[in-house]
């Protein structure tokens, strides 16, 4: 078992029981107790637990992804802004767009076409705000249960909203891109959310850069056969690649 593969079963085991224990998960997983410490202040610093001095503990109900959207803090900024450039280069006008709340797609804002004409569909505070700057782009802000930590709506009062309409493409990010070709959230409400464009959009393009390859998290939301095409960065590895031949995805490179 690889790191990302006992860090996504660490993951489960606090979900379940809240509470987890160092001794308790270097005997479950084979492994020492100072590299489950090591894989505990990694999932601290990435998701909403807590460490304590013999393990972790949760401090809400559900596990959630810390994500931030504060651009000095966004990782590989330079290869998100690529793909984000690339992205918006596929939208044209008259259309009706879904942008969601990734850091990814967010940037997508600041490539559009100043003259674009559009309609742009979000569950995404910052997404709403940046294409209400543009004059001839219509803005639909969906309403739901708004996630404090990635300033977005989601829940069953999105989810039915989402299906009241017709999109042309939705441009999604995901936080990890399974070996098995699934697409990971670190939010299940977020998840299940994302797994209901897929049946209101006519195309629906992944924004991943390359670090997301072959990556863990808890929800799955949908599988690389069900988009229309992943937009990454040159630093794919093969085996990436391999994964994107296997479910015959196609790739554009920005």
């Amino acid at each position: 078992m690889n790191k990302n593969e006992r860090c996504l079963a660490i993951l489960e085991l606090i979900q379940r029981y809240h509470r987890v224990d160092v001794k308790d998960l270097a005997r479950q997983f084979g492994a020492s107790e100072m590299t489950i410490r090591r894989d505990l202040n990694f999932l601290a610093q990435q998701y909403n637990i807590t460490r304590t001095h013999g393990g972790a503990l949760m401090v809400n109900q559900t596990v959630v992804r810390m994500t931030s959207f504060d651009e000095k803090r966004i990782s590989n900024k330079a290869s998100k802004e690529r793909i984000a450039a690339m992205a918006a280069s596929l939208i044209r006008g008259g259309q009706r767009i879904f942008i969601d709340a990734g850091s990814t797609t967010r940037i997508m804002l600041n490539y559009l076409d100043k003259g674009l004409r559009a309609v742009i569909v979000t569950n995404h505070l910052k997404v709403a705000e940046e294409a209400l700057q543009y004059d001839n782009v219509s803005v639909i802000m969906l309403g739901g249960e708004m996630i404090r930590i990635t300033n977005c709506s989601s829940g069953p009062v999105a989810e039915e909203q989402i299906r009241k309409y017709q999109l042309d493409t939705a441009f999604i990010g995901a936080a990890a891109i399974g070996t098995d070709g699934r697409l990971y959230d670190g939010y299940s409400p977020e998840a299940r959310f994302k797994s209901s464009l897929f049946s209101v959009a006519k195309r629906v393009y992944l924004l991943a850069d390359s670090t997301k390859f072959n990556t863990y998290d808890l929800n799955g939301f949908a599988s690389l056969s069900q988009v229309d095409g992943v937009i990454t960065d040159q630093g794919l590895d093969e085996e990436g690649n391999n994964l994107m031949k296997k479910y015959n995805t196609r790739v554009i490179f920005a």
